[in-house]
This record gives structure tokens, sequence and C-alpha cells, in this order.
């Protein structure tokens, strides 16, 4: 119930409502004042600082989840600032570490088979080393490692290019299929997908986090004006999904750009690698051709392959003369590659094709008849 509270001033009474807890006074009719009971307004005062502590623990405490839960490393202070040519972003959320961690699933015997790409200073490897002790780091930066290694005691730790591993021989090494997860560097995560897509065979799963943009051109769909040469590639060699979005304050120091969780399943999707009968280089070939023109007709864009000696028509066939490229389905280029390049085993072994400097192009010359492949 709601206490009456009036004032008598001037010969005029005025009241107005107010709740139990906040009334201390209240005027009687002929001016005098009256207190309320000792006992009524030490239970008010008991109720208000109960209420008050109510409210601290909601709006300044964090989840349960994570009242017993360390955050991730920070940096040392003066000792260790990351480097803008490195594309440094580390994870700084704790709720979202969980997340990431909580994907991870790898059974072999110690996470042999687990490797971390850029761990940095070690917010996903101390959640992950506990589970999978035998997990394996990779990172270019020394100090990153010279601070994971105090992070997280024990750990197995590379200093390389992430680029530059033959992932084909750890997985050889390991014992089987390899796992992947990390907090790619944006300047360079296609090229660290592409890279994974050459060594597709010796991947199981790879759980990586990408620039938003980079992950809605890999699931994108035909006819949407994301939908390229990336999202071709990848829809054939995996089974791609983004997880969950990340925002730029869950990393220190914040991007400009918002971040996705993505799986790209590469072991449930083997089977139909293998049926796609095609080499990766002449799909890469006719994908990067006709992507350059996106906006014109096959026809026009992929012509001038067509006219040479290593190609197997001069034409197109009518279905697909007057087609775009961002009109046709990822099955649709593999069947336009047989035609063009003829049916080939897919390669059951490592083939560089992909991943830039190993990939070919075929480039236009003055003589329509003359092929060449040149490093991308």
């Amino acid at each position: 119930p709601l206490a009456l509270c009036g004032s008598a001033a001037g010969g005029l009474r005025r009241f107005w409502w107010t709740p139990p807890g906040r009334l201390a006074l209240f005027a009687a009719g002929d001016g005098a004042i009256t207190r309320q009971p000792e006992e009524q307004r030490a239970d008010v005062a008991t109720q208000e600082r109960q209420r008050e502590q109510l409210d601290m623990r909601i709006t300044k405490t964090e989840p349960m989840l994570w009242a017993q839960k360390p955050r991730p490393p920070t940096l040392p202070a003066g000792l260790f600032r990351p480097k803008q040519t490195l594309s440094q972003n580390f994870l700084c959320d704790p709720n979202y570490v969980f997340k990431i961690v909580s994907t991870v699933d790898d059974e072999s015997r110690g996470g042999r088979r687990l490797v971390e790409l850029g761990p940095g200073t070690g917010a996903l490897t101390t959640r992950l080393h506990p589970r999978f002790p035998e997990m394996l780091g990779i990172d270019i930066d020394q100090r990153a490692l010279r601070v994971l290694s105090q992070n997280v005691p024990g750990v197995t730790g590379i200093r390389s290019d992430v680029l530059l591993v033959n992932y084909t021989a750890v997985s050889e090494l390991r014992g089987g299929p390899l796992t992947i997860i990390g907090n790619l560097p944006y300047h360079i995560s296609s090229q660290v997908l592409f890279k994974l897509l050459d060594h597709s065979a010796s991947v199981r799963m790879a759980s990586v986090m990408l620039q938003k943009e980079v992950a809605k051109r890999i699931c994108a769909r035909p006819k949407t004006k994301e939908y390229n040469q990336v999202s071709v590639a990848f829809q054939l060699y995996a089974n791609v999904r983004i997880l969950f979005d990340v925002p730029p304050t869950a990393f220190f120091p914040r991007p400009k750009v918002e971040s996705s969780f993505v799986r790209l399943d590469f072991e449930g999707a083997e089977e139909r690698r293998l049926a796609l009968n095609v080499d990766p280089r002449d799909l890469r070939n006719l994908t990067k051709t006709a992507f350059t023109h996106r906006n014109k007709i096959l026809r026009n864009s992929i012509q001038h392959l067509l006219n040479c000696h290593m190609t197997l028509i001069d034409r197109l066939p009518e279905e697909y003369e007057f087609k775009r490229p961002n009109e046709l389905e990822p099955w649709e280029f593999v069947h336009l590659t047989q035609m063009v390049f003829g049916k080939k085993e897919f390669p059951r072994h490592l083939r560089l094709a992909w991943r830039g400097e190993f990939g070919r192009t075929v480039t236009k010359k003055k003589n329509p008849h003359y092929l060449a492949f040149q490093p991308q």
C-alpha cells in the first residue's frame, strides 16, 4: 500500500503519494510533525540497504559463470606493444573466449592434432592447454611466444609464418588430420584459408576468427554482391558456417571492423571433393578469370580461355553463354571446368593450386593460342 503525505501552508492543504520505505516524516492536519515508530523506520532502512545491495550485484558484478574464471592474459605494460604490421588484435573478453573454446573438439591423444594459429599471449591457449596438453601453437612474433611460455608453462610453440607451414607434413608427424583454431591476422586471412584449401586432405576442421566481410563472402549464395571466387572455392571444399559475430570491444587494441567466428568442416565435405573430377588448378583458372569481369556474360569474360590450345571447346554451351558469374552455383563451375579442361581425377595428395604464388592463371597475349601461367 502507498502512504499518503500532506502539508499545510497558507491555509491550503496539499497531498501526494509516496511509497513506503521512503517516508520518514508526515504532517498532521494541525501542522504538528509526527514521527513513524522506531521499529517501522528500522525495517524500512533494512529494506533500502538490501535493495541497494541487490542493485550493485546486478549492475557491477560479472556473470556467475565467470565469477571463478580468470580473465585472459593481459599485455605487459611498457614491454609489449601490438604491431599493426602483424594485424595483432588480442582477445580480451572472457565471454567470447569461453564461446570459442567450447566449440573446439579434437579426439587425438592429448590433443596432438590440435594446432592454434597465432596464439599471441595465450587468451585461448590458457583454456585449451589443460584439455589438450600436447597441442601445438604457431606464431611469428617472438615477443608473443615469450609471454605465452610464461602464461602457459609446458605448451609447445613454433616460431614460423603460418603461410610457410607445410600442414601436410605436420599432419603426418602428428598422426592424422589436423584441427585448426586461431584468431587470424586480418591482412592475410584469405591467404591462410587458401593455404588450407591446398592442404584440405590433411585438415579435419578449421575454426577461425575472420573479418565479418570475409566471412560473409565465404558463405555467400549466388546472385548476391558478396558471391565471388572465394565463395565457390570454400563451398566446394568444405561445409562452411558462421558460428557467431564478435564486436570490436572484445579485442585489444580494438579493430575498426566487426569480426565473425567461422567453422570450415573439411572432413564432412571429403566425399564431395573427391567427386569433383577436376584439376583444382583448372578450377582456379576458370573461376578467377570469370569473376575478374563479374558484370560481363561468360561468353565475353572467359573467351580468351577458350582460344587456348589446352582447352577442349572453343565456344560455351548455350545454357552458359549469356549467364554472369554470380548467377552460377558452385557445382555449375565444376561442370563448366569439366567441359573446358576435361574430366580429371581430383588429387588425393597435396597439390598446390590456390595459395598465392603457387596458383596459376591464364594471361591474355597477342597470340590467342599462347598459354602462360604466372604466379599470383
